[in-house]
Order: structure tokens, then sequence, then C-alpha cells
């Protein structure tokens, strides 16, 4: 094991400030001057100047992994406002925790032709609580105007010493300068993996004390805006991971860390709470005999032990791939993380015979680990095998299913951790099943253009998870009136939604409307949109290209059949001709359909994505699809007056 005292008499280094191109509070008339961005007009903001410089240092409180931070941003116009609320994340443990220092800083106007500047005061820095494991201090520029130049710097000392925070040299606005440096003891072993789409490289930086460095340089860095259906964009920021690869002091230390998953899985697999917690099965006796005791199938005793999970631990919003309270207390206390949860879980299924074991993963809102990692891994599902069969289960959420876990667990792959026969793999999570949501609307055309009628829907899998999701946090009033909003303002009355509380089966959902805007009536004429308020107003997908994925979550279908009773004295004068169209290689299709016959109105539209990931190769045929589906939707079908 490693000596503490080998790391201090290590990182016996200066604790050099910047080397800065750009020196704090010389701020220029021409900075001040500038309405807009050079190369993104449309920018409402744009970082001008960024620098981080990464070291070792020692401290009264030993070693240290500090981090300054300078950056200088300009706000053009109102709706880069934001841009000047800043949030500084701090890591924490119950043991130990990041802390900031020498917070600094200035908001620039130009009053005539002098420079005016306003210090950010202590009483404007606040301090939160982001979440267990992150607390917060926040800050909003004074006196801000637009064309305001905004500048701030600080230090955050970390004792995690092992664990360097990502370098991002992408936002959502435009950076016009950027430079990053680390510096590590020579006999530390940094992988440094780029991501993003932007090309840039490294250089050597200065070498003393025994320690070395790495700087980035980077220009004129594009902004990467939100887009529809992603992930985490914060996955196809550029910027530079860094994992500790080995520590090798001659004469004193060699140690290897993981180089590859399996590796991680062992690395996992081998602390305390996978090697012997897991293994403490006479916490439950009491409890699972009983459910046991009733018998039936290994698929049947799966489900019950899930349920009673379910109903009996509550998840504290705690993520984490190894125990907080351990299964004796979380039992008891009926309370606990993704840990707690999921391996007890994991636990109880051995307990029943069950083959099941641990599968560690990042979830969507963490990241996509690019390379083996144990550090960026912080999640756990229970995994099971019955005849063949694989199942997975997440128990911490109220209405996730088996093989239906929240849609934040389908991120890339998951590390599978079988100790009893030594098996350590980087395995593929089940895909999703595909959420189908079916409509059935009767309705009839009123002689003023308004439409009254019957809805009925009923969803399952994902789509019936997200409609319980939004459901149980509001009341019954303003779940209707957000209802009627997104249904372009119907009148909804008679509301009912059925199995909303139980994580299985369909969700249903039946009500009477009045669509005052449902039909233009002009002179002798109707001219009626079938499709109504379920038509897409506008393509999600809106930039030239793509190049990371389109993340629909999961796989889907939306069944329409639509009947419209025409009022007496009508006639059909022309109606849209039906279509059905496909994108290639199978991933999804859209069938409209409309028939006048009589006195009714009838349509079906069925419209499903089969793929709950797309690669960026089909941006295109994806975006011209949508485009093409939406034309098809806004078309009217025209009635006469006889």
């Amino acid at each position: 094991m490693m000596k503490r005292a080998y790391i201090i008499a290590l990182v016996m280094i200066s604790q050099l400030g910047f080397a800065q191109n750009v020196k704090f509070g010389k701020i220029s008339k021409e900075e001040l001057q500038e309405k807009e961005y050079v190369d993104d007009k449309a920018a409402n903001a744009a970082i001008l100047y960024s620098d981080r410089v990464t070291y070792y240092a020692l401290s009264t409180n030993g070693t240290q992994l500090v981090t300054e931070v300078h950056k200088r941003i300009k706000i053009y116009n109102k709706d880069g406002f934001k841009y000047a609320t800043q949030q500084i994340s701090l890591f924490k443990t119950r043991n130990d925790k990041e802390n900031v220092s020498k917070l600094k800083a200035y908001t620039y106007n130009l009053e005539g032709d002098k420079i005016v500047e306003t210090k950010l005061e202590k009483d404007q820095i606040f301090h939160n609580e982001i979440s267990y494991n992150f607390k917060g201090v926040s800050f909003t520029m004074p006196n801000l105007h637009e064309g305001s130049v905004i500048e701030f710097k600080y230090t955050i000392t970390s004792p995690f010493i092992w664990n360097i925070d990502e370098f991002k040299f992408q936002s959502d606005i435009p950076i016009k300068q950027l430079v990053a440096e680390l510096r590590t003891p020579k006999d530390f072993d940094f992988k440094a993996t780029q991501k993003g789409f932007l090309s840039f490289y490294s250089r050597p930086g200065n070498a003393y004390n025994d320690m070395k460095s790495v700087i980035y340089e980077l220009n004129n860095i594009p902004a990467l805006k939100e887009e529809s259906y992603v992930d985490n964009m914060n996955n196809y920021r550029a910027g530079v991971m860094f994992e500790l690869v080995s520590i090798i002091i001659p004469g004193v230390v060699h140690r290897t860390y993981a180089q590859t998953w399996s590796d991680v899985a062992k690395t996992i697999g081998s602390s305390e709470d996978y090697k012997k917690e897991l293994d403490k099965t006479n916490s439950f006796d009491d409890e699972l005999d009983g459910l046991l005791g009733e018998g039936g199938s290994q698929v049947e005793k799966m489900k019950r032990i899930f349920k009673y999970v379910k109903d009996n631990i509550t998840w504290n919003g705690i993520d984490g791939k190894y125990f907080f309270n351990g299964i004796r207390k979380t039992l008891k206390e009926k309370k606990g993380n993704v840990g707690d949860i999921n391996l007890t879980l994991v636990a109880m299924l051995r307990y029943a015979g069950i083959k099941a074991n641990p599968v560690v993963i990042s979830t969507k809102d963490n990241i996509i680990p690019m390379f083996p990692t144990v550090d960026r891994l912080n999640y756990v599902v229970a995994y099971a095998r019955i005849d063949d069969e694989v199942y997975f289960l997440d128990a911490t959420d109220e209405f996730s299913d088996i093989n239906i876990l929240p849609i934040k667990d389908y991120n890339w792959r998951g590390v599978y951790i079988d100790n009893p026969n030594s098996r350590w793999d980087l395995i593929d999570l089940k895909q999703p099943k595909k959420a189908v949501d079916q409509y059935m609307l009767n309705a009839s055309l009123n002689p003023d253009g308004s439409i009254e009628g019957n809805l009925k829907t009923r969803c399952s899998n994902h789509s019936a998870l997200k409609f319980r999701e939004s459901y149980k946090d509001k009341d019954l009033e303003t779940f209707v009136a957000d209802r009627e909003g997104a249904l372009d303002n119907i009148e909804i009355s008679e509301y009912n939604a059925s199995n909303t509380d139980s994580y299985e089966g369909l969700v249903s959902e039946s009500f009477n409307f009045y669509y005052e805007n449902g039909a233009s009536v002009i002179a002798n004429d109707v001219f009626i949109n079938p499709f109504m308020f379920f038509k897409l107003e506008e393509n999600p997908f809106k930039s030239e290209e793509r190049k990371f994925p389109i993340d629909f979550g999961a796989p889907f279908q939306n069944r329409y059949l639509i009947n419209i009773k025409i009022p007496d004295g009508y006639q059909l004068k022309s109606q849209p001709e039906p279509v059905s169209m496909a994108i290639p290689k199978g991933i999804g299709k859209f069938l409209y359909k409309p028939k006048v016959t009589g006195n009714m109105i009838q349509l079906m539209v069925n419209f499903e994505i089969n793929d709950a990931i797309i690669g960026p190769d089909n941006y295109l045929f994806l975006k011209e699809f949508f485009n093409q589906m939406i034309i098809k939707e806004s078309e009217q079908i025209v009635l006469t007056k006889v």
C-alpha cells in the first residue's frame, strides 16, 4: 500500500500561479465596444478568455489538487444576461470536500469614454446544496448592461488527488481564446482521452521540480448548442478526460490501475461490498421466507422480490455503485442509495436461488465512459438470468418494471460483475421494449367549425412510465390544464385516468373535449384538419448536420384512429392523398390514410421509430422524414355546403 509520506515527498512543488496570456482586470475599450461575435453573429454572449491550470501542491492538510480558473465573458444583449450567473460545483463525501477560495469578480461597463468597474461583494456570493455529493457556490454579477464584460477568477482545492476533473473546451456560446494546463508529478502516468468533434493538440509545458506539464491552447472555438433528443450534450463537447494509469517510483512503489474493462470489473468486484456484503443473506430471512413460501416459478419469485424491494425501500436520491448503508441498515431504515437498493435486490434474488449479479453503469445524466474507468461509473442495476432469459431490474424508481428501466439507465453498456463464477465483462444492456400509444377519437364537427367528442388513449412500457411520473406529482386540475394546453387549448371534461399508481401494465385515459378552433368556415366551405391537435407543429431537427446520435430514449409507436361526423348538408370537396413512407434501414415509418364515406371522416395514422438511438449518419434521412410528416399532417379536408 502506498505510504502518504511518499506522496508528500513526491509533490514538493512550488505553487506557481497562472502563466497568463491575459491579465485579470486589464479590460480594453475595444472589448466593451464590441457589438457582436464576428464568427457567430447570433451569439448572445461569448467567452473572450478562459484560463485553467491544475496542479498538485502541499498544504497544512497534506497533498492537494489545486485548480485555478480565470474567465472573461462579453454580454452582447439581454438574452446573454444568464451567463452573468455562475455556479461552481464542489465535490464532497461524508469525510472530505472540495473548497473554493480567492473568488474575485468584476463587471465592466463603458460610461462615456471611461471604463467603470463594479465589484462582486461577499454578500452577493451564495452557498447551496446541489446534491448529496455536490455543494455549490453561486453568484450573479452586479450592474449588468447590454455590452458589459464580466470577469472572475477563483481557486478550487481538492483532497481527491487521483480525480482530475475533465478539461472542458467547448460551451453553448463561442470561446475566443482558451488556455488550459495540467501539471503532474513525473512518476504519475495519466492517460488523456480527447472527446468531442474539434481537432486540437497539446504541447509540453515547462518542467520543474520533478513535474511535467501539458498545455492546450485553442482559439475561436464554435458554440455547441443544445439540440433535440440528446442523451447528454456534455458527452459531445470538446475536452480532455484524464485517468490515472500507474504510479511508478523506483524503489518505492509500482502500482498499475485499471487498463481494461475486465480490470474495472475486478476492481469493483474485489471491494468489500461486492465480496462480502452481498452474501449477508441472513439479514432478510424473515422478510423473504414468507414470499418464497408462496411457491411458483422462478420468474414469479423474481417479480415478488422486485415488488417487495420497491414497496419497502425508498431511494434517498443518491446515486452510487457501492452500499451507502449496507443491507441490514437499509432494511431497518427502509431507505438507501442506489447501491443499497439494487445490491440488496441482487442479494435477495440469490437467496431465492436465482442467478443474479450487479451490473455497474454510468447514467445518461453522468457521462458516457470513454475509457476503462472505475471513478466515472455512478450507478448499479440488478441482472438476473432464468432459463436463458436475461432480465434487468432497477428498484429505485417508483414506476420502473422488470426490463423497463428508467431511461437514464440506458447509457452505452454495463460492467457485469459475477464474483461467484469469476466472470467480469463489459456487456450490453437489454434494449427497452417499444412504447406503444394508441388513440381512439370519436367526434362531431359543428356548423360553426367547433369539434366536440371523446378521446380514449392507452399507453405501454416507457410511455406508461412517463405518464405515471407526470401524473403523480400534480393535482388533477393542474394535470388536466396541462393536457389542455398541450392539445391546442381544447376544453376537457369528465377526465379519467386508470392504473396510474401501479408500475405494471397499461395506463388508460379518457375524456370528453370541446375544440373551438377545430375547423375554419369560409363562405360555403369548411376547412378541417382531421389530425387536429395531434399534428406536429415544427421539426425538432433544425441543424444542417449532426455529429452525435439522436436519442429517443426508447423505440415507440403512435397509432391513431380518428372518426369525425360531418354535419348534415355538407359533402366532400377535396381531401389529402394517403401516404406511406419509411426511413431507410427500417428505422421508422409513417402511414397517413384519410377517408370520407357518407357523413364520416375517418383518419388512420401510424408513426413509429424502431430504434432508441439513431446514428448521425441517418440524421438527414430523419430530418427529411419529419419534414414530410409535418407537411402531410397539416393538410386539410375541404367540405362544401350543398
